[in-house]
């Protein structure tokens, strides 16, 4: 079967007379519905990914603001749902070879569902595809280019149904067993229902997982003083057998000192367990330069001595590499032989691109504010190996020896941590002791598939998940 594109087309022009506002504004655990049906899409192998807006579109194009999704305006909405569809196909790119139908109030698909409709399609290259629980048809339904022209053609409020009914020994069944999969909200009483129901599914998935990669730095403590329920949080782990990697940006401490704070809290973790940036580079230019290879460095004591354990020269002169981090003690001249050497030639590389990171009382400047400095002066974008690049998550689950599916990362910053994580097909969870705030998860789209006060909310969350 072709392996051309396959849209998917969110269908959102409806006016909502029953809500008193757009239906796809409605909260949707901390962000507009039609903002989680499109991140759920682009999560999916589907492009390019249409929404068809029509009543109040200005008020809902808002909400789709900073993803890549293409917006097409049916200004005949008021004709029914054949309108819109006939708007959305007239967008679409030629090579699409079949489109998903979605609608724009089921918060319950999955990119899993999107994924298995898509491998029918291509498996039997049958010109309908429908999800259903048993015998009960659902949506999104896909159909093959071949049914465009009928699709055109189609008047009223009823969709691709009459198609579907025509058609009937030519489509193609993928069985769905969750019924909230198929389930849209079309009163206030749905609304209601589905919330609680998705915030109940949503933790009982919590039991799935089986490897934890998490950050330190405002999800364990916050400076030297340790969050509260973190000797709870690590008894869990063990007790459940969840293997861990402590997978940290911060590049000014190695590994045995972290295991060594750990202690400190009354935490027994080993080194192994530990993944601190200024390891991750050590192990990456390993991969990518041999032993004695000269390295300047602006950076900490761990950064130097990690270099060197791997067997690097640490040196300014005719060195191949520059490696950055966060460095307390940067000066003018170090910025200045880094802006030489890169500019000679010497491969740039970053530990980790954070600007800031919490203190006990405040949020100073990171390692992204001193390879600000050297970029400036040199022109040269440094290659990063932390989160929310994926070197570190690859050498996290090769550590774990897990799959990203059974995986969740757990961070207090969207921008890396929980970015970095659903690049990586991670499950992700936001704490709120660090960084990021909930605020910020609207603001910038970057939606963690759960969010917890502390630590020590998730631990009784997750233990609740395993009743």
């Amino acid at each position: 079967m072709s392996e051309q594109p396959v849209a998917a087309m969110i269908l959102a022009a409806g006016a909502s007379e029953r809500y008193g506002q757009p239906k796809a504004l409605l909260d949707w655990h901390g962000q507009p519905l039609i903002t989680h049906i499109a991140q759920v899409m682009l999560a999916a192998p589907a492009r390019p990914v249409v929404v068809v807006l029509g009543a109040c579109a200005d008020e809902i194009r808002p909400a789709l603001d900073g993803l890549p999704v293409h917006i097409v305006v049916n200004p005949n909405w008021r004709d029914g749902l054949s309108a819109s569809i006939r708007a959305g196909l007239a967008a679409l790119p030629g090579e699409a070879c079949a489109v998903l139908f979605v609608m724009g109030d089921q918060p319950g698909i999955t990119p899993d569902l999107i994924e298995s409709l898509i491998a029918r399609f291509r498996q039997t290259g049958a010109p309908i595809v429908e999800p259903r629980l048993r015998d009960r048809p659902g949506t999104p339904t896909l159909f093959a280019r071949e049914m465009f022209p009928e699709l055109m053609q189609l008047t009223g409020n009823r969709g691709g149904r009459p198609l579907i009914n025509k058609y009937a020994d030519r489509v193609a069944v993928v069985q769905v067993g969750d019924l909230a999969t198929l389930q849209d909200i079309d009163t206030p009483e749905d609304y209601k229902d589905q919330m609680s129901d998705f915030k109940f599914q949503n933790d009982r998935a919590l039991a799935k997982i089986r490897a934890v990669a998490s950050d330190m730095d405002g999800v364990l403590w916050r400076g030297d003083k340790p969050m509260p329920g973190l000797i709870e949080f690590f008894a869990f782990l063990r007790e459940r057998d969840i293997h861990f990697i402590l997978a940290t940006n911060n590049a000014t401490r190695t590994a045995r000192q972290y295991a060594d704070k750990l202690a400190g809290h009354g935490v027994q973790v080993s080194e192994a367990e530990i993944l601190p940036s200024c390891d991750v580079v050590s192990d990456y230019l390993v991969t990518i330069a041999k032993p004695g290879t000269r390295v300047f460095v602006v950076g900490e004591a761990a950064l130097v001595e990690s270099l060197r354990a791997r067997g690097f020269v640490i040196s300014e002169d005719e060195a191949e590499f520059v490696v950055a981090g966060l460095d307390r003690q940067v000066t003018y001249a170090k910025v200045a032989c880094a802006n030489r050497l890169i500019r000679n030639g010497a491969k740039f590389i970053g530990t980790n691109p954070d600007k800031t990171w919490p203190s006990e009382t405040e949020i100073t400047p990171g390692a992204g504010a001193v390879l600000a400095f050297i970029e400036a002066a040199a022109g040269v974008k440094p290659f990063i190996v932390a989160k929310p690049e994926p070197v570190m998550f690859q050498q996290a689950l090769a550590r774990l020896g897990a799959r990203p599916e059974e995986t969740v990362m757990i961070g207090d910053r969207l921008e890396t941590d929980i970015e970095g994580g659903l690049r990586a097909g991670l499950k992700t969870i936001l704490v709120l002791s660090g960084i990021s705030t909930e605020a910020d998860v609207e603001q910038t789209g970057i939606q963690p598939d759960w969010t917890f006060r502390d630590i020590g909310e998730l631990t009784r969350v997750w233990l609740k998940s395993l009743e």
